[in-house]
């Protein structure tokens, strides 16, 4: 749990390695707006002076985040601004020597989730496979490869205390029984360290006794699970906790009236990095959820007007915020306050003053459990992709940000299996479900972090590829395409057989009227790659 605990840098790099690749995507639309102005007027400074920090910014972090090239392209971008900050203004051959770069820069960043495979790749947390069976291992390694993990191995209790010393993974998976002493002791190293709460562990083991399930909890392991083992949804499992973990701590609301008590808590909580509001008016409470929506809400009981509990009734009328964890605070005794808060909907109950310990446990608990909930049940039982309700959310979240900014290009991509019926009826829908969930993995192995991979309906997938201008998104896509095309399937019986997908480009407009708009283009796209032989990519003409 998060709470505010000592942060492991090996166990959060990968996740700061994504946020800075998220965010180069922003700088470059930024340096390019910024070229735009110069192209328009060559003395403006200010724009000068944007393309300098923009550059600035890419030269200084790109190398630290494994982007070497990055970097030395925006040290060259940079020295260029100085210079023509220097004499005042820029010229033609300076204009075209800035545009090539950031054409380069642009390239680089495209790139970047297509020749990260196996051991890292943007957003890919690292995962430690302990277990002296090499096939399980390797079996292991596959399936949290395909989960988006950058998995590694150890055979014995010593090669992974090795494998620790240069920082903690993300996720643990280690067996009980190793060849120079117990996983337990192993867990237990790992918990004591700064930063393992954050660890996601998971013990397995070819013994299922009672007391081994007990020794389990007791060392600090998440689960533990009796061989033999499906290692995919292992994989599944430890894949989502170890997201969840290292997440920042999160958004909190105190609806709260008292503001020497507001300031105490709101100080205690942004100490231990969570972003606090204070809703000081229960009649503000529903203004307040939409204007940022919390991972968790600390109520008072006692709120001038409408009470806290009555709130919460309120609140619990609404779908989007039943599961939204609400933790009660009462001043002093409160006669029926646990079956009072039970009654409407809330989930624990503190008494002030309250042990600074305790409420930071409590809401670091009450915030895992629920964004692993969301997480649940926002994917695909067995492609792990978005649901298709989670995935036009999504959509409407990246055509408002379009709206926002008509120059942000957005792809929307539409990807169908082709002849997926045949595959049910000669192979079976078992192995048609598992060429479905290779596509998945496929996907989450190749795509950024920030893209969104979700199941359309069926064989059908959607893709939202933001801060992608089109010849990049029809590029990525065709290099998908080649890719699935060449991975052989088995069946039951060991049949190996091919399967290709088609797949339909659309690029987002301000003035599209929704998101029905957007995929009804890419559908239409899909059609016309069909209509081509299939196993091919078509774009939109543009609105």
């Amino acid at each position: 749990m998060s709470g505010g605990a000592p942060v492991d840098w090996s166990a959060t790099m990968a996740g700061l390695r994504a946020t800075f690749l998220a965010g180069a995507w922003e700088r470059l639309h930024s340096l390019e707006k910024a070229l735009g102005r110069l192209a328009a007027d060559p003395g403006d400074e200010p724009a000068l002076h944007v393309a300098r920090v923009a550059f600035h910014g890419f030269a200084g972090s790109g190398g630290s985040y494994g982007l070497p090239r990055l970097s030395q392209l925006a040290a060259e971008g940079e020295r260029a601004c100085l210079q023509a900050l220097e004499r005042g203004a820029v010229d033609t051959a300076w204009q075209a020597a800035a545009r090539s770069t950031v054409d380069a820069l642009r390239a680089e960043l495209a790139a970047t989730p297509l020749t990260e495979d196996a051991g890292g790749g943007p957003g890919r947390l690292p995962a430690l496979v302990v277990d002296d069976d090499p096939g399980l291992v390797a079996t292991l390694e596959i399936a949290l490869r395909d989960e988006g993990l950058a998995p590694s191995a150890a055979g014995s209790l010593g090669e992974a205390r090795a494998a620790l010393r240069s920082g903690l993974p993300a996720a643990l998976v280690v067996d009980v029984m190793l060849p120079d002493g117990s996983g337990f002791d192993l867990v237990r190293e790992v918990r004591a360290r700064a930063g393992g709460t954050r660890v996601a562990i998971h013990v397995i083991s070819a013994r299922s006794e009672f007391l081994d399930k007990v020794e389990a909890v007791h060392c600090g392991a998440d689960a533990f699970l009796a061989k033999p083992i499906d290692a995919r949804a292992v994989a599944r499992r430890v894949a989502t906790e170890a997201r969840v973990r290292v997440q920042p701590p999160g958004r909190v609301l105190l609806v709260e009236d008292d503001a020497d008590q507001a300031a105490y808590v709101r100080a205690l909580l942004a100490a231990a990095g969570y972003d606090v509001r204070v809703c000081g008016d229960g009649t503000r409470l529903e203004a307040e959820l939409a204007a940022a929506p919390p991972d968790v809400v600390l109520m008072d009981v006692l709120l001038p007007g409408i009470g806290g509990f009555d709130l919460v009734r309120y609140l619990r009328q609404d779908e989007r915020y039943r599961l939204l964890p609400v933790l009660f605070v009462t001043a002093g005794e409160h006669p029926g306050g646990e079956l009072a808060a039970e009654r409407a909907g809330g989930d624990d109950i503190l008494t002030k003053p309250v042990p600074p310990a305790v409420l930071l446990t409590k809401v670091a608990a009450r915030i895992e459990r629920y964004r692993l909930l969301q997480s649940q049940l926002e994917h695909d039982g067995l492609t792990r992709a978005l649901t298709h309700t989670a995935l036009l959310e999504r959509t409407r979240a990246a055509l408002a940000a379009v709206r926002r900014d008509p120059e942000r290009p957005c792809a929307w991509v539409m990807v169908d299996l082709d002849h997926f019926k045949a595959v049910n009826d000669v192979h079976g829908h078992p192995t048609g479900d598992r060429v479905l969930s290779a596509l998945a993995a496929l996907l989450r192995r190749r795509l950024r972090p920030s893209d969104a991979v979700g199941r359309y309906g069926g064989e059908e997938f959607g893709l939202v590829l933001e801060d992608l201008e089109q010849a990049d998104a029809v590029r990525l896509v065709e290099r998908l395409r080649e890719e699935f095309a060449a991975m052989e399937h088995v069946a039951q019986g060991g049949t190996r057989f091919r399967c290709t997908f088609s797949a339909g480009i659309a690029m987002a407009h301000p003035a599209m009227p929704g998101p029905e708009t957007w995929y009804g283009a890419a559908d239409r796209a899909l059609y016309e790659a069909k209509a081509a032989g299939r196993n091919a990519v078509r774009v939109a003409p543009a609105p």
